[in-house]
């Protein structure tokens, strides 16, 4: 479970970045619809949110985002800095919450479970807030529609402070793959077709899959009447 204090601590400055599916074998949509769709989508098989989740706010809030998605996916790298900028401004008021999950799409980006994995292993050997600044860091050296190379760790554990035996040791033997594997069956059993793939909770409201990775203005107003609305079913 992720620190609640200073979102500087979590994530790499959003300047520095530049915004620009599913395993071997399966099919990779995108649909970019900008829109909350209601009973399409099987969403109450999403997984209850647990402390092994990676969660940026209150894991408890009202209002909780839950993403499935791809590192190197260019709409994932969009709503990045997108849910970045948000919780700088809603984290501390605990009403909002953010859950990352992965959905590694190998059959566009063919190092997407490597990584997923990569990520994971930096957090394991330094802390929760690791995670997303690794993430950070990969899409920081691969903007846009490029991929990020898994030849290139070695930089970012430098930055971070990550060991690098430990760390090359834990990728190589793909220690968090089960995870990785629950996250994406997850994501596909709740109506994922292309990262991110993305569901809202709302305390007192049925879970409602958003489709497109929104801009900053469409989620805040979002997260705003959602916040209302679960004030309004207290």
């Amino acid at each position: 479970m992720h620190p609640r204090g200073k979102l500087s601590d979590l994530f790499i400055p959003a300047a520095i970045l530049v915004a620009g599916i599913v395993l071997a074998g399966s099919v990779y949509v995108v649909r970019m619809q900008h829109q909350i769709t209601h009973g399409s989508r099987n969403t109450q098989a999403v997984h209850p949110v647990t402390p092994s989740d990676h969660i940026v706010g209150n894991p408890s809030a009202p209002v909780t985002i839950i993403e499935y998605a791809d590192t190197d996916s260019v709409y994932a790298k969009s709503f990045q800095l997108t849910m970045e900028q948000l919780m700088t401004e809603y984290a501390s008021g605990g009403k909002v919450a953010w859950v990352y999950r992965h959905f590694p799409v190998t059959a566009e980006h063919v190092n997407a479970i490597t990584n997923a994995l990569a990520a994971e292993c930096a957090a394991s050997l330094s802390t929760p807030a690791v995670f997303f600044r690794f993430i950070d860091a990969m899409q920081a050296d691969s903007p846009g529609t490029s991929q990020f190379n898994p030849r290139n760790y070695g930089h970012i554990i430098d930055t971070l402070g990550i060991p690098e035996a430990p760390f090359n040791d834990c990728v190589a033997k793909g220690t968090f793959t089960k995870h990785i594997r629950e996250d994406y069956d997850n994501a596909l059993s709740a109506g994922a077709t292309g990262s991110p793939y993305i569901v809202l909770l709302v305390a007192g409201q049925p879970p409602a899959p958003i489709q497109g990775a929104l801009p900053y203005l469409a989620v805040k107003k979002l997260v705003d009447q959602s916040i209302q609305k679960a004030s309004a079913t207290k």
